[in-house]
């Protein structure tokens, strides 16, 4: 055929013979079983997978709480100052050391975006807060008694301003330039360019002041413990108030421990020692309470304490005791402070 001629000759060529096998030759393989290495490693695989997803599952689930957990950090130790730096305003050193510790740690928490696990906080966020403000306060204090010109000082003053935080706006460069301007109000006391307040006139008024942080926090405690409703085991309002009031309570006896190093006089008035002594006390059982989860139950219970129970206990004591501090510097007489004074002058004389 014409169309067979066009076909290459390997296609006209017969292949080989193709021979059926019957059934009868095949081997039958019903007896054989499989390896049990390898049924081993076949059900290894498949748990080792299952336990993958199943961690991978429960590893996502966790680990925002975890996150959560991990970012939370209140650094409430008392504020070592540097021994290489020598401060002419201890209580702007406190401060700033203060300020140092929260932008340093963990951040500040009222800065983050409301998808960070920081922001999920209550305790941290409250304690930087009622931080801020107390040093916003004592500032506040510290240039009216350290007066230019008949004038509060302008860089305490604006220090004052900058620690106390705007609605929306970022605490960071605030707190940054609150820093600067203690800063700049330290330098110009080494100099001679700012007006230091008397030691003692300043001691009483910051007792003073300590003493109506803690009336204040007493209020809102009271308020938070006799609630209509309580929630279990403590509200976020409970939580607030008492963290709030352990913040103060910590800047109130850091402050008071700066005074007392800034002043030797205080070693020779046994009373006014005596009456500072308490104090301190009094202020760290309030800033050193530490409860891993802080309840607001009746407290006559088995297990569930009232926090805010015992902080208002503390509380009332370092009120009492800050009062009986200012009263102990108020009844000095005149003559006992000068004469103080003229010792340590004449002290300094004589020093080689």
């Amino acid at each position: 055929m014409a169309f067979d001629s066009r076909l290459p000759a390997a296609y006209q060529e017969e292949g080989p013979v193709v021979t059926r096998i019957g059934t009868d030759h095949l081997v039958t393989f019903d007896y054989a079983e499989p390896s049990p290495i390898m049924l081993f490693f076949q059900r290894w695989w498949r748990r080792s997978i299952l336990m993958l997803k199943v961690g991978t599952v429960v590893g996502a689930v966790l680990a925002y709480p975890v996150m959560t957990v991990m970012s939370h950090k209140i650094d409430d130790s008392d504020v070592v100052l540097s021994s290489t730096q020598a401060w002419s305003s201890p209580e702007a050193g406190v401060a700033i050391n203060k300020i140092a510790r929260e932008l340093e740690g963990t951040g500040w928490a009222g800065d983050r975006a409301s998808w960070h696990p920081q922001a999920r906080l209550t305790a941290m966020p409250a304690w930087q807060k009622a931080t801020a403000d107390a040093l916003a306060e004592h500032a506040r204090l510290l240039a009216v008694m350290s007066p230019v010109n008949g004038e509060p000082d302008a860089d305490l003053t604006a220090a004052a301003r900058l620690l106390h935080g705007m609605p929306g706006d970022d605490m960071r460069p605030r707190l940054t330039s609150a820093a600067e301007a203690l800063n700049r109000f330290d330098t110009r006391s080494a100099r001679g360019l700012a007006t230091q307040p008397d030691r003692m006139e300043l001691l009483k008024a910051e007792s003073r002041l300590f003493a109506g942080w803690a009336e204040t926090d007493l209020a809102d405690l009271s308020a938070q413990i006799n609630a209509e409703t309580v929630e279990w085991p403590a509200s976020r309002q409970d939580i607030i108030a008492f963290y709030g009031a352990k913040a103060r309570a910590h800047v109130a006896r850091e402050m008071l421990l700066a005074s007392e190093r800034a002043d030797p006089r205080f070693s020779r008035m046994p009373d006014v020692q005596a009456a500072m002594t308490k104090a301190k006390e009094a202020w760290g059982h309030a800033a050193h309470m530490k409860p891993l989860i802080v309840s607001n139950q009746p407290g006559d219970g088995m297990l569930m304490a009232n926090h805010l129970a015992g902080m208002g206990f503390y509380l009332s004591e370092a009120k009492a005791a800050t009062l009986e501090l200012a009263n102990a510097v108020e009844a000095l007489p005149a003559e006992d402070v000068e004469s103080v004074a003229s010792l340590d002058a004449g002290l300094g004389v004589a020093a080689p």
